[in-house]
């Protein structure tokens, strides 16, 4: 399957999942282009903004670093993620992303069912 850029949605989220800061998704592919996931997106974090710490359930959470570096706070503990890094919290497991940089960070993230 084949989704032009044009065809992608972008959506504007303020303090998500408990967060702090601006971000913006694009959304690469929905749910229902994509059987077992729930999220396909390109993810920029503002700098000074976070997805807040959220947990897993019945489902994971793959993040790549596409242009960082970012804090990663993976079930209490933090880790410095640069480009090209990636981090997948699995079921029952917790994650956040916090930029500290004073440059907006890019993400793609993928949540699998």
């Amino acid at each position: 399957m084949i989704k032009r850029k044009e065809a992608m949605s972008i959506d504007h989220q303020e303090n998500f999942k408990g967060g702090t800061g601006s971000l913006s998704f694009v959304h690469l592919f929905t749910k229902d282009e994509l059987p077992k996931t729930r999220l396909c997106s390109v993810l920029t974090v503002e700098p000074g903004a976070s997805v807040g710490q959220h947990s897993h359930t019945g489902e994971g959470e793959l993040y790549v670093v596409l242009d960082g570096p970012v804090t990663l706070q993976e079930d209490g503990v933090d880790h410095i993620l640069h480009t090209g890094d990636a981090e997948y919290c699995s079921d029952g497991h917790s994650h956040g992303v916090y930029n500290h940089t004073d440059k907006p960070a890019v993400l793609m993230a993928i949540v699998m069912l």
